[in-house]
């Protein structure tokens, strides 16, 4: 079986060779790039099935490479950063990460984070086409798009499957371990903050073309779909 192929960018060679420490022994083919520009053209050369981002890499900066990514793909992208601020964690996730570690890390928690990432992936490739709705929402399987009243949502693929999971059943309250597992993120190893900055992002990009409520938080639970 072909390895998985992970793309660590980071200008820090220590941390570099420190990814590839953690993940190679797992079984990962690690390949590497130290600046924005090389990681934009291995990207396209090699495919990677996860990409490992440092934000601090000079410019073009950690952001700016997960937005340019994120114009052609849907590979899982993991910012890693220094920063612990919530503006931080909405930044990473607005550019159209996936999830995002705080350094230092252990090597335990970026594989299984990886791991995570990737078997997520897998899964989500497994389902075809059908369109849910539910209210003034459509989603297109196939096409991975929603729909609130007949316009286009401009969704991560993070954001999409939060929204897919709750329109799934939209009159059920799903906790917030349920939501974590179908984005592919892990609460255990993982910000509090995650799942609420997911929640905030589709909440306002949906009030940029419709009024209407989408996401309803339950105290202590997890969230539901306002369906009307």
């Amino acid at each position: 079986m072909a390895k998985e192929r992970v793309l660590i960018v980071d200008d820090v060679a220590d941390i570099r060779n420190f990814v590839k420490a953690a993940l190679s022994p797992e079984g990962f083919d690690v390949i590497e790039a130290a600046n924005g520009t090389e990681a934009l053209k291995i990207f396209r050369e090699h495919e990677p099935a996860v990409i490992i981002l440092d934000l601090s890499i000079g410019r073009p900066d950690g952001f700016e490479v997960c937005r340019e990514i994120r114009k052609s793909s849907t590979v899982p992208i993991i910012m890693l950063t220094s920063h612990v601020q919530e503006m931080d964690e909405a930044m990473c996730l607005a550019a159209g990460a996936d999830d995002y570690i705080t350094k230092p890390v252990s090597a335990r928690i970026l594989a299984l984070r990886t791991t995570t990432q990737i078997r997520h992936r897998a899964l989500q490739s497994m389902h075809t086409g059908n369109l849910i709705t539910a209210g003034m929402f459509a989603l297109d399987i196939d096409g991975r798009k929603l729909l609130v009243s007949g316009q286009p949502v401009d969704l991560t693929r993070t954001e999409y499957d939060f929204i897919q999971l709750l329109m799934s059943n939209a009159k059920r309250v799903f906790t917030r371990d349920e939501i974590a597992e179908a984005i592919g993120v892990s609460l255990e190893y993982s910000s509090d903050h995650l799942l609420d900055t997911h929640a905030s992002r589709i909440r306002m990009k949906i009030r940029e073309i419709s009024d209407v409520k989408v996401l309803h938080a339950v105290r202590g639970v997890g969230y539901r779909l306002l369906s009307n």
